[in-house]
């Protein structure tokens, strides 16, 4: 006996339609198990498990890690160690920090980390921490513009699996917590309850009660210095970053958890610190400059994109008046002829290091004329953010943290305060080994703490 079938487009057709009519009516009934309590078949574990890696690996497969990154790199390891306890350890643990009982009943339930990133290779831990993965509670990363943020927390997932309980605590709690018995969850989230010590300790994770960073030796720049920044300039900053204005995935979550108030607070308890200088001399910060600004209303606070009913300070167009030195030398007003670099030259920019403090020089104190760069002190000097309490100061900053900053200004990827699209153009109009040079002078630079202060590097004389 023969079954002849015949199949047609108006069969087939028939077939696509009752199958989706099925698949419709299956889930109408709801008979389908959606109970995280119920887990999954061995089959649809499997399967679902198979389908990610497959995704995973195939679209990842175009991700190259830049050449400049080192993942084993101690700063690069420390800057995203808060992160993680804060936005990672709660479900996945850590060293000595055990998985919360809640997460645990999660279907898929996350894994420990440690024993899971040796499966993946560093192109597809960068794409699960900057994608996240639909239906498993893992999150995209919260700025997923800044990639040097996501390799950073890469660094970290690398070193994870040999780290010890002193270790982590160490670099992602704070310190003091290695021989404390830490509950699950413990010490992994911020309070939420608004109270500024919590705040307090939830900044000093990464830039230290002191606002200097945490770190030490090749992990002592790890974080940008905020100690003695105008107040102004800090609650605007947080306010931009709570408010999404400025990208950050390590930044933006804890400015967002906080009100105002506690912002407000948070910027005067680090304007009001010594820098490094000061701070190495054991004396405090001046203070006629803890504030920034005198009378400059917190309220007032401008951030892009924010209305602002506020004015900008009065004499905003800088003089060239410096607090560096008598001579004028540092605002280019002096003879800086022994300092001459050439700006394009046919041998191409300088390579020494050297060279390169010479180029930075010139650009911070001169400016580059034909290319609409202006002096960079002329707004970063002491006596520019003395007007404007908008400018930070730039002189001892991490020479990473400048150039990167830069670079995401001339992709046109950088917001922040009210005043930053005044670096949109400026950085547009630099070469990168311009940004090069500037960030690597002002990184060898001492804080500005004293007026009388030359602040040349030794290599740039």
């Amino acid at each position: 006996m023969r079954i002849r079938l015949v199949l047609t487009w108006k069969k087939v057709a028939g077939l696509i339609v009752l199958g989706i009519a099925g698949a419709l009516l299956v889930g109408w009934s709801g008979l389908v198990s959606i109970a995280a309590s119920s887990g999954h078949f061995a089959i649809t574990r499997w399967f679902l498990g198979w389908t990610m890696e497959n995704a995973v690996e195939t679209q990842s497969m175009l991700i190259k890690k830049p050449e400049h990154i080192e993942l084993d790199d101690p700063a690069l390891i420390r800057r995203s160690a808060g992160h993680y306890a804060t936005g990672c350890a709660a479900c996945h643990g850590a060293p000595g920090v055990p998985q919360s009982p809640v997460v645990e009943q999660m279907t898929p339930s996350p894994p420990r980390l440690e024993e899971k990133v040796g499966d993946w290779s560093d192109e597809e831990l960068f794409w699960i921490v900057k994608n996240g993965i639909k239906y498993s509670g893992m999150p995209a990363w919260p700025a997923p513009e800044r990639e040097d943020e996501v390799w950073a927390q890469v660094a970290f997932l690398r070193a994870l699996p040999g780290m010890t309980r002193a270790e982590y605590a160490e670099l992602a709690l704070g310190g003091g917590l290695a021989d404390s018995d830490v509950a699950a969850g413990g010490e992994t989230t911020a309070a939420l309850d608004g109270i500024v010590e919590n705040a307090l300790a939830d900044c000093a994770r990464c830039h230290g009660r002191d606002g200097l960073g945490r770190g030490a030796g090749k992990a002592g720049d790890a974080f940008p210095v905020i100690a003695g920044q105008p107040a102004a300039y800090l609650y605007a900053t947080l306010r931009a970053f709570a408010l999404g204005r400025r990208e950050s995935g390590f930044m933006e979550p804890p400015a967002n958890r906080y009100t105002p108030e506690v912002l407000e607070a948070l910027a005067q308890h680090y304007a009001a610190r010594p820098g490094r200088e000061i701070a190495a001399a054991g004396g405090a910060k001046p203070a006629a400059t803890a504030s920034g600004a005198a009378g400059h209303p917190f309220e007032d606070a401008p951030v892009a994109g924010e209305p602002y009913n506020g004015r900008a300070p009065e004499n905003s167009l800088l003089s060239l008046e410096s607090w560096q030195d008598q001579a004028g030398v540092l605002e280019g007003e002096g003879e800086l002829s022994y300092a001459e670099v050439p700006l394009a030259a046919a041998a191409g920019p300088p390579t020494s290091r050297e060279g390169i403090l010479r180029l930075g020089r010139r650009i911070a104190l001169e400016g580059i004329g034909f290319r609409k760069v202006p002096a960079c002190q002329s707004c970063h000097g002491q006596a520019g953010w003395a007007r404007n309490p908008y400018y930070p100061y730039l002189a001892g900053q991490a020479e990473w943290y400048l150039s990167e900053q830069l670079s995401l200004w001339q992709e046109g990827r950088r917001g922040g305060t009210e005043y930053a699209h005044v670096m949109n153009e400026i950085a547009r109009n630099m070469t990168d080994e311009q940004i090069e040079a500037v960030s690597a002078w002002y990184s060898e630079l001492p804080e500005p703490v004293q007026d009388e202060r030359e602040t040349s590097p030794p290599s740039s004389r």
